[in-house]
């Protein structure tokens, strides 16, 4: 009974380890995925604002000449 008892909280000992190490891991993978999308999200704004000024600057050029 003594080996069992021991065997048991050595068992729940790792468990709460490994239940630990994964919900580490899973907050961390939620904040890097944040992070890459609002950086995505920026890059695609400041693309999309200098595709638009090249646009019009090459309009603005073809009206002109």
């Amino acid at each position: 009974m003594k080996l069992n008892t021991i065997v048991t909280v050595i068992a729940l000992t790792a468990f709460t380890g490994l239940t630990a190490c994964t919900t580490e891991k899973v907050v961390d993978n939620t904040v890097d995925a944040s992070l890459f999308v609002g950086k995505t999200a920026v890059k695609t704004t400041v693309g999309v604002g200098k595709l638009a000024v090249k646009g019009t600057n090459s309009a603005y050029k073809a009206v002109t000449k």
